[in-house]
Formats: C-alpha cells, structure tokens, sequence
C-alpha cells in the first residue's frame, strides 16, 4: 500500500489495548449463552464454540460449512455466537455475486460490508467472521442446472473466493479507498441445505454396493465428507480448503416445543411476558405447544414459521385484551386456537 493508503487504514483502526491478547470467557459459559437462544443444536454449538477458540487462542484456520434445512438455526446459530463474543460480522447471501470482473458484484465486497459492519475498526475486522449463505447455489447441482460448462455466476464466484479462503490479503474498496485487507485471521462459515445432496449420498451407497459396509464419516465425525461435497458440484479447490463440516439436528414437533418455552428468541415467550406485564395471567391447554409445532412443521420451513404461528395465535386475543373495557386478570388460550384463534377467553 501507498504512505498514504496506510496513514488512512491506522486512521480508521482501534488498537486492542496496544495489541494485548483479548481473553475470552470461559467456554462453557460461552456455550450456555449461545443454548438460552438456539434450542436444539447442542452439538453444533459446541464444535462452533471450540472451532472460534481455536483460531483465536491458537490461530489455527477456520473455514467451516454449516449444512442444514431451511429454518434449523443455521444463521440464529452464528448471529449469537457473534453478539456474544462481540465479533464483527455480515452475512452474505452468495447469489448476489459474480466472478471477478463481470457485471454484479465482486465477492470482495463481502469484506467490504464487513468493514462497514466494524465501524471501519480494521483490525477488528480482520479478526471477524465471514458468513456467506447460498452457498451450494453457485454448484451444478445446487442451482439445478445441467451444464458442465463453466459459469461466471456458479463456479467461477467459488474460484474467486478461494484468495479469502487462504487467508491472502486482498484489496478491497473502503471509502472509495483501496485497502489491503488482511484475511490470515478471518473466520469463514459457509452455509447451505444442500437440497439433495442425503439423497446422492444415499445413492452412491446402494451403486456401489456399500449396504453391508460401515458408514463412512468425515474426520470431525459429519455424516458428510468432503468427498460428497465435490461429488456434488465444488470444485476441489474450493472444498480442500474446508477445515470443518457441521450438520444440523433436524426440526422436530419436540425441537419446536422445547424453542417455544426456552428460547430467548421465543415469540410465546415475549407475550406472556408482555401479559404478565399488564398483570394478565396467560393460561394454555395441555398440548398447546405440540399443536403450535406441528402446525409450524406443516409448512416446511422449520422454526422460521414458528413466529408467524404464534403470532396468528394471539392476534385476536390482544386486540380484544387492548379494546376490552374492564380489568382483564386472565387470558386462557382454548382447544383449536391454532388454526381457529377465536377459541380464546379473557377475563
């Protein structure tokens, strides 16, 4: 970088207390934080959560994929973890993006936004996490298509990751600026559904003829391997410098109800704290919870729907709480409010 490139890039850094080495808190702590807003994802939290140790007590690479459904906690997931450990972040969504030098964006934005997201603090930008969704989208396979040609919007965008996903510096515009932007110490998670790809595995078993065989895992123990990541449209390059593979537990009628009563996150949760607040008891029916899951489950898109739910549950209810003339002491959620929300009573 020019004098005058580099004179504006310690302009806009905040140094670490002189670059003292910034102690995390202890581990399980971190963990039992990140478990009061994700339900249902132990595991996943606790490779994550030794994954970020890692690299910031050891400086060891982390470029981790995160594979799951729509709706499992995947960017949940790393939204807490950021928040808690106070990490610059942004999340990307990999369709946007083009291949360098073609119309759309240049995946060296990405870092741009993390720049931004960082209040221009650079080393704490450096230090943050990349998260980029969509990320199969740009496969073969993941945008559905059956061209093996090369595509500047598909295999091309995986290409023109793969400086970041080394760790090379890279120049990125700040301010109409170019900025060097160191990317040794920044952490990359990767995420996607993968739409098909347990059936492909499926399928590469039984042709193979492998029924009789032991399932064969990743070395982090993933139901997935590299190798099924490359059998489903990435390119070698991009999938070898994968350090981790991460699967999330499935959404189940237990999952969403355990979400509705623990979660931080919990829609159920902030009304009946907001009744209790206006000095309303809320009172359900023995399985409320299970009725609301599985008419989350209906739609396919795992605990996102849950909000819409309930708050379809409670519409009627508040409007007849807040147009209600006397005192409302208590708010009882009858049979059949889930799909009918008049089955309610105040009183």
């Amino acid at each position: 970088m020019t004098n005058e490139l580099i004179e504006y890039k310690q302009q806009n850094e905040t140094l670490l207390g002189n670059n003292e080495f910034e102690e995390y808190p202890r581990i399980r702590d971190l963990e039992d934080c990140i478990k009061e807003v994700v339900v249902g994802q132990d595991e996943l939290i606790r490779r994550i959560a030794t994954s970020l140790y890692n690299a910031h007590y050891l400086g060891t690479k982390c470029v981790e994929f995160i594979i799951g459904g729509s709706g499992t906690g995947k960017t949940l997931t790393m939204e807490a973890f950021c928040k808690e450990m106070g990490l610059a972040y942004t999340i990307e969504n990999a369709t946007q993006y083009t291949q360098e030098g073609y119309v759309g964006e240049s995946v060296n934005r990405m870092l741009s936004n993390l720049v931004k997201n960082s209040g221009y603090d650079f080393q704490k930008a450096e230090n943050g996490i990349l998260i980029i969704d969509e990320i199969a989208k740009k496969t073969t396979k993941g945008r559905g298509a059956s061209s093996d040609g090369r595509d500047i919007s598909g295999e091309g965008v995986l290409d023109s990751l793969l400086p970041i996903l080394s760790g090379a510096p890279i120049n990125i515009k700040v301010n109409n600026k170019d900025i060097q932007f160191e990317t040794k110490n920044l952490r990359i998670f990767l995420m996607d559904a993968c739409s098909g790809l347990e059936k492909q595995k499926e399928n590469k078993k039984i042709g193979f003829n492998r029924s009789n065989e032991k399932e064969k895992l990743s070395p982090e123990k993933s139901i997935y391997t590299k190798e099924d990541l490359i059998a489903y449209g990435f390119t070698p390059e991009f999938v070898g410098r994968i350090t981790k593979i991460h699967v999330t537990n499935p959404i189940e009628t237990e999952t969403l109800v355990r979400i509705q009563k623990e979660s931080k996150e919990s829609v159920y949760r902030m009304y009946e704290k907001g009744l209790k607040n206006m000095g309303i008891e809320l009172v359900t029916y023995e399985n409320f919870f299970k009725d609301v899951a599985k008419a989350t489950l209906n739609y396919g898109t795992g605990a996102r729907e849950l909000a819409n739910t309930t708050n379809y549950v409670f519409e009627n209810l508040m409007y007849k709480i807040y147009d209600y003339e006397g005192r409302v002491n208590v708010a009882e959620l009858r049979e059949g409010v889930v799909t009918d929300n008049s089955n309610f009573a105040i009183y």
